[in-house]
């Protein structure tokens, strides 16, 4: 039937993806002048981090010579973990664009080195073949460049739009589909694009409160936020509800928001939503929020500082740990990616013993998160032992159905806990595994 031959075909295709990292793990563009690089750090059981590999895409002896592959700035990773990419702040007359093919045991190997006239200060992966990477550049017209990923493993610019004056963020929907872009000086604005069929296609121009330096989709896909920084009193955050309909935006009840933290800059989320984690330029620290159902953030009074202004980097999030970066040694001597458990109660984050952990690059700067390869055969091998369908499966989506979990969500329209669900899981187990 059409349903059971649609989901064994995602499993065949899942099955081709077996160039990833078998196991959880960060993954960090290390920002160094002289030297750009990306680590792998290994999350172990307890979430504490271990250095695995580093892997260097240029070196230099002086800025005044061209690098390309220096100034490792911004980093994504596919939604597989097949493949990651960074864009490179280099400051020379090319900037390349780098995809690496991620092993099993989390080494990567470059396979595309792509040279720009200008690169950008982010960059997204919307879905395993298309990338986007802003073009940012105070002397030019700003714009969004998308790009397709070939089967050789080779890039290939298909579209790209304008997004204003100083394009330094981009951030994608939790379904693949709708693209925001900033526009952090003069306009102040962020532009909403429909990337639908590989185009970009523009949907809404909203004026910011501030700079929205930084924006920011949460895991539910409910609520975009843009970070402030300096402007507007210099404790700002902006927020809005998406229209699930097309992407646009929306205030927010109460948008701008303060936050007792100086120049907001960045956000990361609980898994659930529930917490919103806001770091800071000036003050550099980590400032937690809790939201409510309507995305409205009130602050938990939560704050952990880490050093000197400007040294506190970018930060992400996987199940109950976040992780966040410290760019230099000044002042405390240490350097390097932390680890943090949230509490699930309040937002609380408490580092783990040993961060941060050095990520042997210089200047760690943007970091991304795997949850490890799906070692499930299909979508109904829900439980250990993977691999096997029995009777744990059965339990597991039961429990799940009952509950109205994700797990149990496996037939559209997400959200809804019906036949359908049913149906797909009978199949699925009946099918049983290769």
């Amino acid at each position: 039937m059409p349903a059971r031959t649609a989901l064994l075909s995602l499993a065949a295709l899942a099955g081709t993806a077996a160039a990833q990292a078998e196991f959880p793990a960060i993954f960090v563009a290390n920002n160094g002048n002289l030297e750009g690089s990306v680590s792998t750090m290994r999350i172990e059981a307890d979430g504490s981090l271990t250095f695995v590999s580093k892997v260097v895409t240029g070196t230099r002896s002086s800025t005044s010579q061209p690098c390309p592959g220096c100034n490792t700035y911004a980093i994504d990773i596919t939604p597989d973990g097949r493949f990651l990419a960074t864009a490179h702040a280099a400051g020379s007359s090319t900037e390349n664009l780098t995809v690496y093919a991620v092993a099993p045991d989390g080494s990567l190997t470059v396979v595309e080195e792509l040279p720009l006239a200008q690169g950008g200060l982010d960059i997204q992966w919307i879905n395993n073949e298309l990338l986007a990477l802003p073009l940012t550049d105070l002397s030019l017209t700003n714009r969004v460049r998308l790009f397709r990923l070939d089967e050789d493993n080779q890039l290939t610019e298909i579209d790209s739009a304008v997004t204003g004056s100083f394009n330094t963020s981009i951030a994608v929907h939790p379904n693949r589909r709708w693209l925001y872009a900033n526009d952090s000086l003069g306009s102040n604005t962020v532009r909403v694009f429909d990337t639908e069929g590989g185009s970009l296609t523009l949907i809404q121009t909203l004026s910011l409160p501030n700079y929205g330096v930084a924006i920011e989709v949460d895991p539910s896909g409910q609520y975009l936020y843009a970070a402030g920084g300096i402007s507007n009193g210099g404790n700002s955050f902006a927020g809005y509800a998406i229209d699930p309909a097309d992407g646009s935006l929306s205030p927010l009840a109460g948008s701008p928001y303060t936050s007792p933290g100086a120049s907001p800059k960045g956000f990361a989320f609980s898994e659930d939503s529930d917490f919103l984690y806001v770091s800071h330029g000036t003050d550099a620290t980590i400032r937690g929020f809790s939201l409510d159902p309507d995305g409205i953030p009130t602050s938990t009074g939560f704050s952990f500082d880490v050093g000197l202004q400007g040294s506190l980097r970018e930060m992400n999030t996987l199940g109950n740990l976040l992780f966040a970066l410290d760019e230099t040694t000044a002042i405390d001597g240490v350097r390097g990616a932390y680890s943090f458990t949230i509490d699930p109660s309040t937002g609380n984050l408490t580092p783990l013993p040993g961060s941060p952990v050095d990520t042997q690059g210089i200047s760690p700067n943007d970091v991304v998160a795997w949850a490890g390869a799906n070692p499930a055969c299909n979508p109904a091998d829900l439980a250990a032992p993977f691999g096997v369908l029995d009777l744990a499966d059965v339990q597991a989506f039961v429990g799940g159905f009952l509950a109205q979990d994700a797990i149990a969500d496996l037939a559209p329209p997400a959200g809804v806990f019906d036949l359908a669900d049913v149906q797909v899981f009978v199949s699925a187990f009946n099918a049983g595994c290769p």
